[in-house]
């Protein structure tokens, strides 16, 4: 897992599309797709719902959108201290 993942799934999770994110973020869709499919793996866990609808996070994911909000907000405070 790196900080560039968490940047991605949270973008997810706040676009409530993979498409919608993609154009946020500026990723090429497929690319933002196996970031996430990675993630997954790596952690062993389902961390969205897809539909047609759109995307929301499972449990998981919820506890891990906390978390990784919290890391980049850390990291984010690195160089003023």
């Amino acid at each position: 897992m790196d900080l560039r993942q968490l940047r991605y799934f949270i973008g997810i999770c706040d676009a409530g599309s993979i498409t919608a994110a993609a154009r946020i973020l500026h990723v090429a869709q497929p690319a933002l797709s196996n970031h996430i499919a990675n993630l997954e793996a790596e952690l062993n866990v389902k961390l969205l719902h897809r539909s047609s609808s759109g995307i929301v996070p499972t449990d998981k994911g919820e506890t891990l959108y906390a978390a990784a909000h919290r890391v980049l907000r850390e990291v984010s405070q690195i160089p003023d201290e």
